[in-house]
């Protein structure tokens, strides 16, 4: 795992902040707190990442410590804009890896309810580069991730950017940010499937213009902002057959080296 010694000191503030912010409001039903995504990764952009947690919690939220949670999280970004940039889903201890209705998450600043798919691609983020700011280490209260689900997982994902970029009325399709989003994040699925591993997106993008055929070269680099257009919109038909390649992808056995890799993380 990374060391606390590597977060930029104003967002380790933040994170003292947040942390507390938790165990005063939810108390002693407050298992962990986990740090994970690319600033554990070392591919933290402060222009524009995410402050990517996870929180574990004995019982759910009631309404009033949701109240009281969202209350104290306005103050604190009232004095600290960094909290804004905090992306945090609270989980219950019983229902890790599984999914659950119950829960809830802190996104652009907002505080709401919300369930969960029981993504096991995060999990394995926070047990390879992630930092503990609570609590115990993860893989003291994680169950088993398993080959399957990881790649049940993979395929949930690409379902989900498939909807999203597919669907007219979405809200997201139509930004730079989520088109560029959706292309690095079918670098890092495709990564994951073949290389057993979870890694940041910019190193998966780094991957894929050596591991994909070349016609999708030019899609990768403008999502990386590394080619003369990377300031327009990336073409949805492209991103949507960028999609389809991938999915096709995962469709296929991983390789005996990826299996064995994955096993391995898996285990740990």
């Amino acid at each position: 795992m990374s060391r606390a010694s590597d977060i930029p000191r104003p967002v380790a503030a933040t994170l003292r902040t947040v942390t507390s912010v938790l165990e005063q409001v939810i108390g002693s039903s407050l298992t962990s707190v986990y740090l994970y995504g690319s600033l554990t990764q070392r591919a933290f952009d402060p222009s524009r990442s995410d402050i990517d947690c996870l929180v574990v919690v004995r019982r759910d939220l009631t309404d009033a410590q949701l109240r009281r949670l969202r209350e104290r999280l306005a103050q604190a970004t009232s004095v600290d804009p960094w909290v804004r940039r905090v992306q945090m889903q609270i989980l219950l201890r019983s229902r890790l890896l599984r999914h659950d209705k119950r829960g809830a998450l802190y996104q652009f600043g907002k505080l709401r309810r919300s369930g969960s798919d029981g993504n096991p691609i995060i999990w394995l983020n926070v047990l390879e580069t992630g930092i503990t700011l609570a609590g115990p280490h993860p893989r003291s209260i994680l169950p088993p991730i398993t080959g399957d689900m990881v790649s049940a997982a993979l395929e949930r994902e690409v379902e989900y950017l498939r909807a999203e970029i597919s669907d007219p009325a979405s809200r997201w399709r139509a930004q730079r940010f989520y088109r560029d989003y959706a292309v690095l994040t079918l670098c890092r699925i495709l990564y994951t499937h073949r290389m057993g591993e979870v890694v940041s997106k910019p190193q998966a993008a780094r991957w894929a213009l050596r591991a994909v055929p070349p016609r999708w070269h030019s899609l990768v680099r403008a999502a990386r902002g590394l080619s003369p257009g990377a300031a327009k919109l990336l073409p949805l038909p492209h991103i949507a057959r960028f999609i389809e390649y991938v999915a096709d992808e995962l469709a296929h056995p991983a390789s005996e080296r990826s299996v064995g890799c994955r096993r391995r993380h898996a285990g740990n």
